[in-house]
């Protein structure tokens, strides 16, 4: 028998709760189909005895969050928060029912159970402390805000799900459906998540970096704004970290700890970020031909962007069409 607990909050997005419970269900219903003798149990728990979705569904919990509730699960899912600004999980976490379920999951990360959560609901494990030197990942937009407010964990937006230890971390809404294959594949086998995929018609997707718009990250360094603004604007040219740093009128060692602080990377790969984000972009709502969109972007032959849009985005550029 296994047994995974989904832990729902007040206002929990209704497509994550969908997701993962469908996932579940269809999994389940393919591992009886191949003859499996293996039992899956899912519990629903929940801080109050009733929890109403962002969309104004009432649902009941199976088990209420205390003591010792549900901690003998394989696996603990915390879906998606339903909040989209950094203002507002800051507000979330620091609300009754929150606080009460971050001192449960703290108290489950002290065993052996797995901890899984997307988008926002990241911020709850982070807040819990359980992600502290791990790896991870959450919505690409929040990365800079998440960033500020927990340093000692490994971020990396770009990615869609990130396993360290214990703890699984994907990124925004629906990259739940990638976090639920990934637990089907630890639970079921990884033939169970395939046909999975299949069946729902997921396509694999192992990075958030294609869908990032750099204008829709929520970070607030003034010094940081002026540099996308500057590199946006001179696309087409050799842009240096020196000659970013004369233009801000800043020193490339104090410019190159801003943009990290903000970005997580250094000022190199922020300039390439900005490049390949114009360029998929262009490749997606334009019909120039990938070696037009290098020229605009700053690169001399289409060969290097090419590489770098497969690297970066898993995918080539046709496919961004």
């Amino acid at each position: 028998m296994k047994t995974i607990a989904i832990l729902l909050l007040d206002g929990v997005m209704d497509s994550s709760l969908a997701l993962t419970l469908d996932s579940l269900r269809t999994a389940q219903a393919l591992l009886a189909a191949r003859g499996s003798a293996l039992q899956l149990r899912i519990q629903i728990v929940t801080v109050k005895a009733q929890v109403r979705t962002g969309c104004g569904l009432h649902l009941r919990g199976d088990l209420r969050c205390q003591a010792d509730t549900g901690h003998g699960a394989d696996w603990i899912i915390v879906p998606g928060l339903g909040t989209c600004s950094d203002q507002q999980i800051q507000e979330r976490l620091l609300q009754r029912d929150a606080v009460q379920a971050m001192q449960w999951l703290a108290q489950a990360g002290r065993g052996k159970v797995r901890i899984a959560a997307s988008c926002s609901a990241v911020f709850l494990l982070a807040q819990a402390g359980l992600l502290d030197g791990c790896k991870a990942t959450t919505t690409w937009w929040l990365a800079p805000a998440f960033r500020a407010r927990y340093p000692e964990v490994l971020l990396d937006e770009s990615r869609m799900v990130v396993w360290h230890g214990a703890r699984l971390t994907a990124g925004a809404a629906l990259a739940q459906m990638d976090l639920m294959l990934a637990i089907v594949a630890d639970v079921m086998g990884a033939a169970v998540a395939q046909l999975c995929a299949h069946y729902l018609l997921i396509d694999q997707r192992s990075s958030q970096a294609r869908y990032m718009m750099q204008s829709h990250l929520q970070h607030q360094d003034a010094t940081v704004i002026a540099a996308e603004r500057w590199i946006d604007a001179h696309l087409t040219e050799s842009i240096t970290v020196g000659a970013l740093s004369a233009e801000l009128a800043v020193s490339a060692k104090t410019l190159a700890r801003r943009i990290t602080a903000a970005t997580g990377v250094a000022p190199l790969k922020f300039i390439q970020r900005r490049r390949l984000s114009r360029a998929a972009h262009l490749i997606e709502t334009t019909p120039l031909s990938i070696e037009a969109v290098a020229a605009l972007v700053g690169y001399r032959d289409s060969t290097a962007l090419r590489k770098l849009i497969k690297r970066e985005f898993g995918i080539t550029p046709s496919a961004l069409r």
